[in-house]
């Protein structure tokens, strides 16, 4: 296809994912422009537009948006259940689809997407931000050039104040998210697969939910609870003039409206059938063993990782963007800062997601993250959800 620029961009599922995209294209209007919303209540795109000031067609489904609008890029952010028709249609048409991780919640519905795919002259591009995190690639490139010699073992912890939010919304509950073991936990071990340069052969996984239990003496909502002043997790569902947060609770208010589910949910008597802290143990082909903890309980919000070869080891820190590489035989330290690179969302990975994506459409080169790498990462994250389930070792096919 010839590809014309600016490209015009189109929208699906309008919630908070989905405005780190208008950010973007409202920063680099060369590079697209965002012509098409589509939400199956309208107002919700209808809020988006108003607050990013721009004016772009609004559908209510997939097929109208596709028929009626001359799009060149779809970018999926509806809720994880919900990527596959809107993958297959645009995909179907040659569209370019960027989809939001996971890229679904069954292996059944990965390889419909995967056969459409494959038959489309459209790009197909998955969302997997944090390979695109500056600290990441360095980690990445230090092992693939060699400086820890033969890697043993990798540590990855994530620790997640803003964690609450999983026991708020529809990806509490596995039939929407698949759990946290998919909706959150498929970025790391996306990541893990990538750092290893392997495949998966094993996992073992334990999780529970150990904090936000029933409280008899909470309300079921936050606007309704005696407890508000108090709760450190209070949210404040009806200030929609906050500059950050009131573009999301005017959203959720919207959504209330048309019969989805409160946005200010107490996230102890919610209902809900995930955890709020797990660790998950993954030795790989190539004799790497891999150990990830996830706790949505942390005191701040980052990830760590550590990572132990035959000649050195390293280890760093997301949120303060530090790298430290030690060398097993001199002890000789070298330490990369890399803070200052690491401004915008996700620290400056969706935006560096988003131009290797457009670059990917431009040059016609292979995505950096596609089908193959998505389907592994749902396959062990379904994989480490069925150990935790069946207290059992799973071996991981393929």
């Amino acid at each position: 296809n010839t590809v014309k620029y600016p490209l015009k961009i189109g929208i699906i599922g309008m919630g908070r994912r989905a405005t780190s995209f208008v950010t973007y294209f409202s920063q680099n209007s060369t590079d697209g422009s965002v012509e098409a919303f589509c939400d199956s209540i309208p107002e919700k795109a209808e809020a988006i537009a108003e607050h990013y000031g721009i004016n772009p067609r609004i559908y209510f489904n997939i097929d109208d948006m596709l028929r009626m609008s001359s799009i060149d890029v779809l970018f999926v952010t509806t809720p994880d259940y919900d990527h596959v028709e809107p993958c297959l249609a645009a995909l179907e048409k040659n569209i370019h689809v960027f989809c939001e991780k996971p890229m679904a919640t069954t292996l059944e519905d990965c390889d419909k997407i995967i056969e459409a795919a494959q038959k489309s002259s459209g790009v197909f591009y998955l969302g997997f931000n944090l390979r695109h995190n500056i600290v990441y690639e360095t980690i990445h490139e230090i092992i693939s050039s060699n400086r820890l010699g033969k890697v043993t073992t990798i540590e990855t912890n994530e620790y997640y104040y803003g964690g609450k939010t999983y026991f708020r919304r529809w990806n509490r509950f596995r039939r929407y998210g698949g759990g946290l073991w998919l909706t959150k936990a498929c970025h790391d071990f996306d990541l893990l697969n990538f750092m290893t340069n392997s495949k998966p052969k094993t996992v073992y996984a334990v999780g529970s939910l150990s904090h936000y239990r029933p409280k008899s003496q909470a309300a079921k909502q936050c606007r309704h609870c005696s407890l508000q002043f108090e709760c450190p997790d209070y949210v404040d569902i009806m200030n929609v003039e906050d500059p950050e947060s009131g573009i999301f609770n005017r959203l959720s208010l919207i959504g209330e409206q048309h019969g989805q589910e409160p946005g200010d949910l107490c996230l102890f008597n919610s209902e809900k059938d995930t955890f709020d802290n797990g660790m998950a143990i993954v030795t790989y082909k190539n004799s790497i063993r891999a150990s990830y903890t996830l706790n949505v309980l942390g005191s701040r919000n980052t990830r760590q990782m550590r990572v132990v070869g035959t000649d050195g080891s390293l280890e760093a820190d997301i949120e303060e963007g530090i790298i430290t590489v030690v060398e097993r035989h001199t002890n000789r330290q070298y330490r990369y800062d890399m803070h200052s690179l690491m401004a915008g969302s996700h620290s400056g990975a969706d935006s560096r997601m988003v131009k290797d994506f457009l670059l990917t459409i431009r040059k016609g080169k292979k995505p950096k993250t596609s089908w193959k790498e998505g389907r592994l990462a749902v396959q062990l994250s379904l994989s480490a959800r069925e150990s935790m389930d069946t207290g059992k070792v799973i071996s991981i096919k393929g």
